[in-house]
Parts: C-alpha cells; structure tokens; sequence
C-alpha cells in the first residue's frame, strides 16, 4: 500500500488497521507433498508479519447460539461445543495401534455413531438425508445438511448414489480440454498427451470433464463468478434449469438465498506440478454437493452433517473441520470404517500442537456463564 502523505508507507499495509480473521484450528495451507514442518512453516503465524499483529479471541459459539433447537444453548449443546474445541486443541485422549504411528487416535461418543453395515455409503445418506423422495426439491431440505468426507473420490461416490435417488433423467456435461499454448514447447506435448487423456485429469477445486446433473440437484460454485450477486466460490446453488450453454438455479442459503441466478461455462486453467503442461478446460465451475470434502466444507453451517471415513483424515485440523460444521449435537453423524486391529468408534485426530505456539491475546465476546465441560454428551 502507497501512502505518500502520511509518512507511514514503510509499515506493513501502509499503517492502516487491517482486520484478519481464521482458527488455527482449521486446516493449514495446502502445500504439495509437504509434510508436518513445510505445513505449520506455511502458516501465517510464521511470517514475518505476525510480530505486527494483536490477537484477540473470539469465545462465543454463535453456531451453537444459532441453533434452531433452542433460543439459548442447552447444557448438551454447551457440552457439545466443548468437546468439539478439545479435539480442535489436540486435548482429547488419545491412544495409538500401532507402534510406528503417533497417538493421534481418539473415541467417538457413541450416541453420533452409525452402523457401517453392507452398504455404508447408503447407510450414511439414510441418516443425513432422511425423507429424500418428499424432500429431495427443497432447497431449505437440501441447504440444511451434507455429508463430508476426506477425499474426492468418495464425495463423487456419495454424489452419484445420491443423484440417483433423484427423480428424473441425467443431462450429461462434457468439458473442452486443451493444453495451454502458453505451455513449453506445447506441439510436442499435445501430441503427446492427447485430448482423451488429458479428459480422465481431475484436480481438488477444479471441475470435472463429465458433470452429470438433474434437475433440483445441488451444485457447488468453484470460482468466483460475480460476488455482487452471490456467486461466489463456495456458493451453494439448487439446479432448477439446464439448457446446453447455461445452467440456471436457486441460491440456497446466505444473504443472497433465494435469489435466481444462470451459470455459464468458463475457461479454467490449472498448473500441477505433475504434468509438465498448464491443462486449459472449459465447463461449468461446479460440483454436486450432496458430499464435499472436509476442506471445502470449511464456512459451511448446517443442521445435519454426517462424516463418512472409510479412512481416517490425513491433515491438521480436517476432524474438527468436520465437526463444527453442525449447529448442534443432535445433528452429527459418524460413519467409521478401521482396519481390523482398530477397535470401533476410533478414528484419527491430526493436531499440529505448534501451530497455537504463537496464539494469546485478549478475549472477546465471553459468555456470561462459566464454560462448562461434560465428561459424557447426551444422546440426541
């Protein structure tokens, strides 16, 4: 920032007062192939520009405050909230199964537990997405609740069962993909990498070649079309028409719900450090969102969210990512599949302690009562 006038352009953001908001309880910067050190390095209580900031603490659980179960918070629910800051600090018990791996496993309560069974991804959507074939068209139904999981390969999973239940017939939406011709020696690599491979690349945040929807569907917005009028990456948006060219649909929730918006195809590039070629794609920037990964889940608020693992999480802060993303206790569902020799109901909790090394600071928005913590959450 340029402040020519006051004299105070040499400080960082020009001697203005810039509000920065987060919890380092979240996930850390993605940062390929990093591991524990690269990771905590990558965040901001590392840079050079912490020493300038003054931490305040926000204590009130407006989530929990939020609920629509009850005006003020019960006792389960102030419980709940605890319970889910202990596993966002590292400071439930934990135990390991395996003398190689660090102790980072930790109990369930019982009461937010499903039976895998059989078919655990049915099981899971039952749970969450009770009364789907009355319901399955309402955008406050549908806005209300997901299921979360650690990677894409099992929210696409979820998707597709999901989408199944769905009255109606499949429109099928196939991307344009190039190489970039911005791309080192680009002739060769196109003929290298024909159009047909570079149609099976799936990226994390980036849309697939083939997107099948319905109508009523739910979608995901994975770029920042026009944040004026709502859409915005993240964005949740119930399909309600599908022409070749453009997708229209309702917004669901925010302070833009309800609002009638039309999504057009756009060209997206990606540059992946695996493939020596920036893939130029063109398709609609979005994703069902019947399931999304912990990761994007994060900003979400909702009455009902269940947490598939057919395997545990794999990074900093992605369990309680998954668990405040409900309002209230009676609204979470586990669903946990270990190998054999890790007794039911455990699942991991990666914490990297020394990211809060640097953490203090005053208090805001205390409670009036004493925070209080219950060694047992009441069964919803």
């Amino acid at each position: 920032m340029n402040v020519p006038f006051t004299g105070e352009g040499y400080k960082p953001f020009g001697g203005k007062t810039v509000l920065l908001g987060g919890d380092f309880r979240q996930t850390l910067p993605v940062v390929p192939n990093a591991g524990r050190e690269e990771s905590v390095d990558s965040s901001l209580t590392r840079s050079y520009l912490w020493k300038h900031c003054t931490v305040l603490h926000l204590s009130k659980n407006m989530r929990i405050t939020a609920s629509p179960l009850s005006q003020q918070p019960t006792f389960g629910n102030m419980a709940f909230a605890d319970w889910t800051l202990a596993v966002g600090n590292g400071e439930i018990p934990a135990t390991s199964f395996n003398k190689n791996q660090p102790a980072d496993w930790i109990s369930i309560p019982p009461c937010f537990l499903l039976d895998p069974g059989s078919q655990p991804i049915a099981t899971i959507c039952d749970a969450i997405y009770s009364d789907f074939s009355t319901n399955y068209h309402h955008a406050g139904y549908l806005t209300a609740r997901a299921i979360v999981t650690p990677t894409n390969k099992n929210v696409t999973e979820i998707n597709k069962h999901m989408l199944n239940r769905v009255r109606g017939r499949i429109h099928s939406y196939f991307s344009a993909d190039t190489i970039h011709s911005d791309s080192k020696d680009s002739a060769r690599l196109e003929v290298e990498y024909p159009t047909e491979f570079l149609n099976t690349l799936a990226f994390s945040g980036f849309p697939d070649h083939e997107i099948e929807l319905k109508i009523f569907s739910p979608v995901m917005l994975l770029r920042n079309l026009n944040p004026e009028i709502g859409l915005c990456n993240g964005t949740r948006i119930m399909v309600t028409y599908l022409t070749t060219y453009v997708i229209k649909g309702l917004i669901m929730g925010g302070a833009y719900a309800g609002n009638v918006v039309a999504i057009p195809r756009i060209v997206v590039d990606i540059n992946n450090q695996k493939w020596p070629f920036v893939l130029r794609r063109r398709q609609f920037p979005i994703r069902l969102c019947y399931a999304m990964t912990i990761n994007k889940s994060q900003g979400q608020t909702l009455d009902r969210v269940g947490v598939f693992l057919p395997k545990p999480v794999f990074s900093h802060g992605q369990l309680y990512v998954a668990i405040s993303r409900v309002r209230s206790a009676e609204g979470l569902k586990f669903l946990i599949q270990n190998e054999e020799h890790v007794p039911l109901g455990y699942t991991r909790n990666i914490v990297y302690s020394e990211t809060f090394d640097s953490l203090g600071g005053a208090s805001l928005c205390i409670p009036p009562s004493t925070v209080r913590f219950a060694s047992e959450i009441p069964h919803p």
